[in-house]
């Protein structure tokens, strides 16, 4: 049954493959037939154009159509464009190479002439060479004697005089009337000039260097006499040969486009330039009477003939007058309004021109192509949903024991690089290969079924290298070896390897200069190709310092680690682990011993506490088992008190025996408070204390002690309210085991000092300090830290009454509840500080 299934599952996968494809295949053929159905492909003077066609075209003669009219107007732009430029170019039909350019008059055509200008005339052909070698600029400087020398001693001006002539137009240009009629010169001489402002002297310049002279023969310095009006004649010759050598190449362009035996087109427009007349035509003849040259046209099948003189305009084309107004008014500086224009199509077409195209298309116009884009929208959204659907699915399988499993291809084993390489090359090769026969082929095989046919194959191919490439990503995404199996990540793992194997075994020279040398020469040699190519040396050794900065940072990172690892081990977290996977060199050392170190002290800290453990159960162990006899013998001794005993040294000795037997059993009360205490067995119970009512307490239990000793206390509080948070009971016995201590130990006859005051917290707040001071009976030859050892005593030779735990008792409790407990000596001066939180609430 599984194997049926797994069989129906690869069929559907295989049915759903198919389906994407065709429907790739069918959105393209669809494509292609809207695109060579509803729009037409054309050629023009400038490069192809399309044309998209309207549904209510159809049912119109092509010569009635908007497309022939559109063709038409473009045709009308041209021809206006073309007589333009040949009327720069040409003297009586043929191109002059000594046709005389006035440079400023050209620079000025369509804005019109100022009022007076600076100029120089070159030889047209003069112009358009310089244009093409390039103009050739030198910064000089020039002192005041320098200038005189270079520039003329004058300025020839040319001044525009509207009132003479018969000027019939907007703008006065050379070649839209006859200039020499409307302008006059005069020349102003350099010191006149320099009078009125303009600048002769010490200057710095650009000078151009003379590759062509004027008509004259002279050079452009030696028509000006002051720097303003030479950069000026620079400017319009400079300006001037870049137009009339753009202009050159429009020429022939325009001119082999149009001319009669490639073109349906015919042009005929007549110029009147005072008494000479100017002819444009692609005729093959120019001399034609008006009348003969009307019938012609008339002929042609379609025309239009436009006189803006007197406002006659005559058509048969849907094209409107006022749109060749506007036409011929953009060059205005090239037509007068002394003109007459015929411009026809002959409609046989006996020449393949753009005409023919825009009738094939018209011809095969599909009137229903909405039709087709809604296939094309309902074909490619039902193919991205496919393409989600098959992404999500692809890979997906069951291996033996039914767990879901992502299985890979054989070509899922070819590196990703070489992958992605096959991809490019061979989509990016179809591709460019269809442009490439795409603009390589005639335009009339754009409406050819097989045209059709060929590009669903070429969309077929594509589809289908474009689905192997893309499923096998998404397998390889699916299983995480997009990356693995790239050659890049191979090579660089073993790279890595290699360099953490020299780094991990190598000495410290090798770990340190070696890396630090190489890093320099890679930055050196990145900044050379800087300087020398154009290459991104630069951008590179950023790139470079960044990847060294990274691997410092992660360096010190990995050093931070450890060194956290370190202050969690002192702070007693002993079970830490400072991870040693991805450390290398010196870092792993140090992990390693770190770890040793910490398992070190946790093994000791974990025997010492067991040995405490062992040492705390057995004093217990042994108090109680030393406290059962010792309770019957305190009370068989009691017992023997109340009988009436006469001998008198009998009564002594029971009272001997009451004595130490009440010593012993302090002394074991004291060595189990003290080994809970060691051991923290013990439970506080928090209460709010008032500290100096607590010490005079305290004076008051042991006032008869001190009596006893003649001890004179010596209390001094400033505040007579000041509270600590503590365990009452546990307070007590510290101030008990304390007095204890003084009574015991303090020189008879002395005073007892005892002073508590509010104290400074160190940002944690106030504190209360408690301080007790007395002379000792005997000289303290011992470090102040040892008295709060166990079983130590002040008195050395034991000659006093007491355990030697007092003081590490109270040092204990007090360290418990949150206080400081020190002693200081000084001599036979006994000192004990106690500090307590102060607590005010």
């Amino acid at each position: 049954m599984k194997r049926v299934k797994k069989q129906k599952d690869k069929g559907k996968h295989r049915f759903l493959h198919l389906l994407q494809h065709l429907l790739a295949v069918t959105a393209a053929v669809a494509v292609l037939i809207v695109l060579t159905s509803s729009s037409v492909m054309l050629q023009g003077v400038d490069g192809n154009y399309s044309y998209s066609m309207d549904a209510g075209e159809r049912g119109k003669e092509y010569e009635d159509s908007l497309l022939f009219n559109y063709i038409l107007g473009r045709g009308i732009y041209d021809v206006a464009r073309m007589a333009a430029v040949r009327s720069q170019m040409e003297t009586e039909g043929k191109f002059d190479g000594n046709k005389e350019i006035d440079v400023a008059s050209y620079f000025y055509r369509y804005e019109g002439l100022p009022d007076h200008y600076v100029t120089a005339k070159y030889r047209l052909e003069d112009l358009i060479k310089w244009w093409q070698y390039g103009f050739e600029y030198k910064d000089y400087h020039f002192s005041i004697e320098e200038a005189e020398d270079f520039l003329g001693d004058a300025t020839t001006y040319t001044w525009v005089d509207y009132s003479s002539g018969d000027l019939k137009g907007g703008i006065v240009t050379p070649f839209n009337s006859r200039l020499e009629e409307y302008t006059r010169e005069y020349s102003v001489s350099a010191n006149e000039l320099m009078q009125n402002g303009h600048e002769r002297g010490d200057t710095g310049i650009s000078v151009l260097t003379n590759r062509y002279q004027t008509l004259e023969g002279k050079n452009i310095e030696e028509y000006t006499a002051v720097w303003e009006d030479y950069e000026d004649l620079c400017k319009y010759v400079a300006d001037s040969a870049k137009d009339l050598a753009t202009n050159y190449t429009e020429y022939l362009k325009y001119k082999e486009y149009y001319q009669i035996d490639n073109s349906n087109l015919r042009y005929y427009i007549i110029k009147e330039l005072g008494d000479r007349q100017e002819v444009y035509t692609n005729l093959e003849s120019e001399f034609w009477k008006e009348t003969e040259i009307e019938q012609l046209f008339q002929s042609y099948g379609r025309y239009l003939y436009f006189n803006p003189e007197k406002m006659g305009y005559q058509t048969d084309t849907l094209i409107e007058e006022e749109t060749v107004r506007r036409v011929f008014n953009s060059f205005e500086y090239a037509y007068p309004e002394t003109m007459r224009v015929w411009i026809g199509v002959d409609t046989s077409f006996p020449s393949d021109d753009v005409y023919t195209p825009g009738y094939k298309g018209y011809s095969g116009y599909i009137p229903f192509y909405w039709q087709l884009i809604g296939l094309v929208v309902v074909c490619m959204g039902i193919y991205l949903i496919l393409l989600v659907y098959l992404t999500i699915q692809e890979g997906k399988g069951i291996d033996e024991e039914g767990n879901p499993v992502i299985r890979l291809h054989p070509v899922d084993r070819i590196p990703t690089e070489l992958m992605v390489l096959a991809a490019v090359f061979l989509l990016g090769g179809s591709i460019v290969a269809m442009i490439y026969v795409f603009h390589s082929m005639s335009h009339a095989y754009y409406y050819t079924l097989w045209f059709k046919i060929a590009g669903g194959m070429v969309v077929l191919v594509c589809e289908l290298l474009f689905a192997g490439i893309y499923y096998s990503l998404v397998r390889r995404l699916k299983a995480d070896s997009l990356w693995k199996d790239s050659l890049t990540c191979k090579l660089m793992q073993k790279g890595k390897k290699a360099v953490w194997n020299v780094y991990d075994h190598g000495n410290v020279w090798m770990k340190t200069w070696v890396p630090y040398g190489g890093f320099l020469v890679l930055n050196f040699i990145l900044l050379l190709l800087q300087l020398k190519e154009e290459f991104p040396g630069l951008l590179l050794a950023v790139v470079l310092d960044l990847v060294v900065g990274v691997l410092i940072y992660r360096n010190a990172r990995d050093r931070q680690r450890i060194v956290e690892g370190i202050e969690k081990i002192r702070e007693g977290d002993l079970q830490y682990k400072v991870e040693e996977e991805k450390l290398h060199g010196d870092n792993i050392l140090l992990a390693q011993a770190v770890n040793s170190i910490g398992e070190g002290i946790r093994v000791a800290v974990e025997t010492s506490r067991k040995d405490e453990r062992l040492k705390a159960d057995l004093i217990t162990n042994v108090s109680h088992d030393i406290k059962t006899p010792l309770t019957s013998i305190i009370n068989y001794v009691d017992l023997v008190k109340r009988e009436n005993i006469e001998n008198e040294r009998v009564r002594g000795y029971v009272e001997v025996l009451d004595a130490k037997s009440q010593r012993l059993k302090q002394l074991t009360d004291d060595l189990v408070e003290a080994s809970k205490i060691s051991s923290g067995n013990i439970l506080l119970q928090w209460e709010r204390i008032n500290l100096v009512e607590l010490v005079n307490q305290t004076l008051g239990e042991f006032s008869e002690k001190f009596e006893q000793k003649a001890l004179t206390p010596v209390f001094q509080a400033v505040e007579s309210n000041l509270y600590i948070e503590a365990d009452s009971r546990r307070i007590w016995r510290v101030m008990e085991n304390l007095f204890n201590n003084i009574s015991k130990y303090a020189m008879e006859g002395t005073r007892v000092y005892l002073e508590i005051k509010r104290i400074a917290g160190g940002g944690n707040g106030e504190s209360v300090e408690l301080c007790m001071k007395n002379i000792s009976a005997q000289p303290l030859n011992i470090e102040a830290d040892e008295l709060t050892e166990r079983f130590i005593r002040g008195d050395v030779a034991r000659s006093t009454e007491g355990s030697g735990l007092g003081l590490s008792i109270a040092q204990n409790l007090t360290i418990a509840m949150k206080g400081q407990f020190e002693i200081k000596l000084d001599g036979d001066l006994f000192k004990v500080l106690l500090v307590f939180p102060l607590n005010d609430n």
